[in-house]
């Protein structure tokens, strides 16, 4: 049976395994019932596994950090890499986040695009080859993390451990055609200490998950009752203001956005800060909110904080500013941070510590990633190009992007797909989807990306 055809022939039973997948909540809960990333993440795990044993392939749980599905013989290795954890769903959405529902040729949830839908998709362009009788020289095995969202343990202890590596591979995580590279990515942490009294903020929260942009933001203020309704009259564009016992609660409405694009979203955090350094506030807690606003406009490229570096490879810095919590009276700001690939640690980071440290923030937990470049000219870019044109009959220019992937986590790997030029990038937002036209053509592409990769 010829690939396509086989694809075609299983294509509603490929609908009907993704939206099992999907209706598994699989935010990270670490720990949960004994699982090393939550009871939804260990559940997918399984649900593939199992899925996958089904359609004759080898199935292995690594130690509950990841699994994988293998087929065929060869020494060599042919990765396809994804993950199956989700960001949170937040709010605003039409459809339930976990039910799944098809509308209007969609399939709606959370992880439809990131990353159940495209590894759904590989599973069933390698049952497809599976089906055809294609000879393989290299084995094709499926690896699903666990941990992309939250920082790649996963990936990090099946290469500590010893797993076997890839000679080519993908990860179905990014942007078709084909992504050759990816900026650094940065994670850390500031606080600033609250000081009680009246005008004061008590507590000021915002955002899900450091790499979205947050679309809700929250302060608590400690108001006099008789001063509160000059306030209470007080208008802006997604701010609410209202009394509690003790005071004022403002909030923030914004608009999420992936954190590596935080230009697409409004920053509800920044927006919150922005509408309260209007107030009569106390000094400690207007300097707070003050430093917030400047040092994180909504430009997005770190101007302010005196880090706007940019190389013409992969153009502007990009930062997303995308937590706040309060607890024992501080206040820590999560900021996720996208730097151009010809650049490290060195360029930006003690320019930025310096920065917040006069603005009254004190840093910890920074993390950096190093970029991700893989030439024009090596044979897997080359593959993966030839694939890509034969199948869509569409020009297979390369990109490099500010989103980080499983890519940087094991060598010979790139990101390739899932989303088509001209598509909406939704991954993260409220109604994210999957469009079945666009998964029957992925499956299509990755199967024979996995013949090229395997015998090329």
């Amino acid at each position: 049976m010829e690939i396509k055809q086989a694809i075609a022939n299983a294509f509603e039973e490929e609908v009907a395994s993704l939206q099992g997948l999907l209706r598994i909540k699989s935010v990270e809960a670490l720990g949960e019932n004994g699982t090393v990333f939550g009871q939804g993440a260990a559940d997918c795990l399984a649900y593939v596994l199992k899925l996958g044993e089904k359609m004759g392939f080898a199935a292995r749980d690594v130690d509950g950090y990841c699994g994988y599905l293998e087929y065929g013989a060869g020494e060599e290795l042919v990765t396809v890499l994804g993950h199956l954890d989700v960001v949170p769903e937040g709010t605003g959405w039409t459809y339930p986040p976990y039910a799944a529902e098809i509308h209007d040729g969609k399939i709606y949830a959370r992880g439809a695009i990131d990353d159940k839908g495209p590894m759904v998709a590989a599973m069933y362009a390698l049952k497809a080859v599976k089906e055809s009788g294609v000879a393989l020289k290299r084995r094709v095995r499926l690896l699903f993390g666990l941990n992309e969202e939250t920082g790649c343990a996963c990936m990090k202890h099946y290469v500590e451990k010893g797993e076997e590596l890839p000679a080519f591979g993908f990860t179905p995580d990014g942007d078709f055609p084909i992504i050759h590279g990816e900026k650094g990515i940065c994670t850390v942490l500031y606080h600033h200490e609250l000081r009680p009294g009246t005008h004061a903020i008590t507590r000021f929260t915002g955002g899900m998950a450091l790499n979205a942009v947050p679309a809700e933001a929250a302060a608590e203020l400690n108001w006099p009752e008789r001063e509160r309704a000059k306030v209470l009259l007080r208008q802006a564009e997604g701010i609410t203001v209202s009394e509690t016992e003790n005071g004022l609660l403002v909030t923030a409405k914004g608009r999420s956005a992936h954190g590596s694009k935080p230009e697409l979203g409004v920053n509800a955090i920044v927006k919150l800060a922005a509408f309260l350094e209007t107030l009569p506030l106390q000094a400690e807690s207007l300097a707070l909110v003050q430093s917030i606003a400047k040092l994180y406009p909504q430009n997005t490229i770190g101007e302010a904080l005196g880090i706007n570096l940019r190389d013409e490879v992969s153009g502007p810095m990009v930062v997303n500013l995308g937590t706040a919590a309060t607890e024992n009276g501080v206040v820590t700001l999560g900021v996720n941070l996208r730097v151009p690939v010809t650049f490290g640690a060195e360029d930006f980071h003690g320019k930025m510590r310096e920065t917040m440290a006069q603005a009254g923030w004190r840093e910890s937990d920074f993390h950096f990633t190093e970029p991700l470049y893989v030439p024009a000219d090596s044979p897997l870019i080359q593959k993966l190009q030839k694939v890509y044109e034969a199948e869509t009959g569409n020009e297979a220019f390369l990109e490099v992007i500010g989103g980080g992937t499983y890519a940087k986590t094991m060598p010979n790997i790139v990101a390739f797909g899932p989303i088509f030029p001209g598509e909406n990038c939704v991954e993260h937002e409220p109604d994210e989807f999957i469009a079945l036209e666009s998964l029957q053509k992925m499956t299509e592409i990755y199967a024979a990306a996995m013949v090229e990769l395997a015998n090329g």
